[in-house]
């Protein structure tokens, strides 16, 4: 009786092993795919010596946005100033 005892506590032990292990595997497989997903390679794939990065949509939308707002900023400053 004491022997099956022995293996069932084994085989409990192997398999929570076995969970840990396949736990901590898939956290770090997890966290790989996150950093790559927030943190894209932004290297131009065309000429290798070029080494700008390319511009995405966003990027240009927010330019233009700032360019907007200093223009607006320069209007108001001139009227001021015609007064």
């Amino acid at each position: 009786m004491s022997e099956s005892r022995s293996h069932s506590e084994h085989k409990a032990k192997s398999t929570r092993w076995l969970r840990t292990a396949f736990l901590i595997y898939g956290m770090m497989v997890v966290g790989l795919l996150g950093y790559f997903v927030v943190f894209p390679d932004t290297k131009t794939h065309g000429t290798q010596g070029e080494g700008a990065p390319v511009q995405t949509a966003a990027k240009a939308v927010r330019y233009e946005a700032v360019i907007a707002n200093w223009n607006r900023y320069r209007n108001k400053d001139a009227r001021a100033d015609a007064r």
